[in-house]
């Protein structure tokens, strides 16, 4: 990569705001949203993990709105052990670091005001400042919060929502002069986003005894359709810059649909704005390292199918390629902190979700540097957030590389498991080989106890010999493990088939996520023989049921 160009694509890390000209393909869901916000005070953005709500934030919502209001955007992230900053707190740091006060609203600190929201806001408020947008990424992580924390913050925030003027300022009305009674009668206008994932909209719930509409005005960012998906893929690689990393490049209508087609192989037939990302960034580095050829003669590069990435296990080999382009010898310190450090996993709910770490804790770890955590962050397997204070804090780009690297972890800890076994065993074998050797040098000091000597080095063989067995069973429990596995999922997963085929029978069509499952294993075990020929009968009768 050329020092000091840009990439076309962002890859996992989500769109920033200075990078709105490269963010094709939805233009209406902007819109859409941006209608939305100005007609409501208190709106719900949701949406799967990789269908790109932090982007459409950064890079559609806020370069609209900036010229119009305050616009304040807020990630809380999740509750830390120990930590002692609220949300409420986090967002009054925010918004100081947005805005100053106003001189003309010094009055109200001489008034024996409660230390609030509506206060703070007030004290921002000009005749041009009085129209305040915040936006709340992640709001989820507001949910690992005491119960405490968030009964306040969700308090505040409707204040400042609905009430124009709070009670207790307006009992101090007598007291103050005509500009000040004019100044608290001047309202400023609050609008509120929350941007949630789709499988945690209930948490939603806790919220409606302060906000009771908090779920009437929802936006709900689906997947790209495949124009979408097409504009985010085409357009980037037409811009005319030398700012880039690369020159114009093309795709060939064959490459254009094997991406599209692999990527919106589910029942909604829509694309993860992730996945596009992730594709196209590997494209881009085919073409800076000049692998594509200029088919045509144009002068640009024409990606065709030769130069797409394999698109079975997109995400685990993406995260396993970046890890093999560091240092071999701080690989394994990378993939411990990520794997490790950067996710959390419950072994009671199998929940698992990314953890936002100060760098001060990271860097606790001597085996870790600064450095590091920089490679990390260019290429794009972590983030790097500023925090209030002026530090920073370092979590994985983004939710959809949790599950895939969890199956990596997993793979890494089977292996680790089976090397430890291995070298006991091997330890255990050299002990041995080592009392055999001085059993030998004993023979030749000592040839009266020659029978003794023999009779020993027969049960040390003997003791080799069971050493050897040990490990051979160690292996073999661990592939019998494994094969013992597969085999109940395949034989659940017959069942499955059976299910569909008695509902087929019946003259219905399966449900979608009976046929989602059913396609997830024809991919996972498309060496299986026999189950790709039941899977393909089933999806015969599945393909006639849907068009009767």
């Amino acid at each position: 990569m050329s020092t000091g160009k840009l990439r076309r694509y962002p890859g996992v890390k989500p769109f920033e705001i200075s990078e709105q000209d490269l963010f094709f393909g939805r233009n209406r869901d902007v819109e859409d949203l941006l209608d939305l916000i100005w007609l409501e005070k208190l709106v719900i953005m949701f949406g799967k993990s990789g269908y790109g709500k932090s982007s459409l934030l950064n890079a559609g919502i806020i370069p609209e709105i900036q010229s119009e209001a305050i616009t304040i955007s807020v990630r809380l992230g999740s509750y830390q052990e120990g930590q002692k900053k609220s949300p409420t707190e986090s967002l009054r740091l925010k918004i100081n670091e947005v805005v100053s006060n106003n001189p003309e609203s010094d009055f109200l600190d001489n008034l024996d005001l409660p230390d609030s929201l509506w206060r703070q806001i007030k004290r921002k408020q000009t005749k041009e400042i009085k129209q305040f947008v915040f936006l709340f990424d992640q709001f989820e992580e507001f949910f690992t919060y005491s119960i405490a924390d968030q009964r306040a913050f969700k308090t505040q925030v409707a204040e400042v929502l609905y009430t124009e003027v709070p009670q207790y300022v307006r009992d101090l009305n007598d007291s103050l002069n005509q500009t000040e009674q004019r100044f608290l009668a001047n309202a400023f206008d609050v609008r509120v986003v929350f941007v949630i994932r789709s499988d945690r909209m209930s948490l939603l719930d806790s919220m409606k005894d302060k906000l009771p509409g908090i779920l009437h005005n929802r936006f709900e960012l689906r997947g790209l359709s495949s124009l979408q998906a097409i504009e985010a893929i085409t357009k980037p690689a037409l811009m005319i810059s030398e700012r880039f990393i690369t020159p114009v490049f093309e795709y060939t209508q064959r490459a254009l649909e094997k991406i599209i087609g692999e990527l919106s192989n589910n029942k909604n037939k829509t694309i993860e704005a992730f996945q596009v990302q992730i594709v196209c960034e590997e494209i881009e580095n085919e073409v800076n390292k000049g692998k594509v050829p200029d088919r045509n003669g144009n002068g640009s590069p024409d990606v065709d199918l030769e130069n797409l990435p394999n698109f079975d296990n997109l995400y685990e080999n993406y995260y396993q390629r970046k890890l093999k382009e560091l240092d071999t010898r701080v690989q394994y310190a990378a993939q411990k902190l990520i794997e490790e450090k950067l996710i959390f996993e419950d072994s009671i709910s199998g929940e698992a979700r990314r953890l936002s770490i100060d760098s001060g804790v990271l860097l606790h770890d001597t085996t870790l540097d600064k450095s590091l955590l920089h490679q990390l962050e260019n290429m794009f397997l972590v983030r790097r957030e500023t925090t209030s204070t002026g530090g920073h804090n370092y979590e994985v780009s983004h939710d959809t590389l949790i599950g895939p690297i969890l199956r990596v972890k997993a793979e890494r800890i089977a292996k680790e498991q089976l090397e430890f076994e291995r070298l006991e065993a091997r330890k255990k074998r050299n002990r041995l080989v080592f009392i055999m050797f001085s059993t030998i040098l004993a023979l030749t000091i000592v040839i009266g106890i020659g029978l003794y000597t023999y009779r020993q080095n027969i049960k040390l063989n003997a003791a080799l010999e069971r050493a050897e067995s040990e490990t051979n069973k160690a292996e073999k429990a661990l592939n019998d493990f494994l094969a013992a596995q597969k085999a109940k999922e395949i034989i659940e997963f017959e069942q499955t088939l059976k299910d569909a085929e008695s509902i087929l029978n019946g003259g219905n069509c399966p449900p979608n996520e009976m046929i989602e499952e059913i396609e997830e294993m024809r991919k996972k075990y498309h060496e299986e023989t026999d189950l790709q020929e039941k899977i393909s009968s089933i999806n015969n009768q599945i393909e006639n049921c849907k068009s009767n």
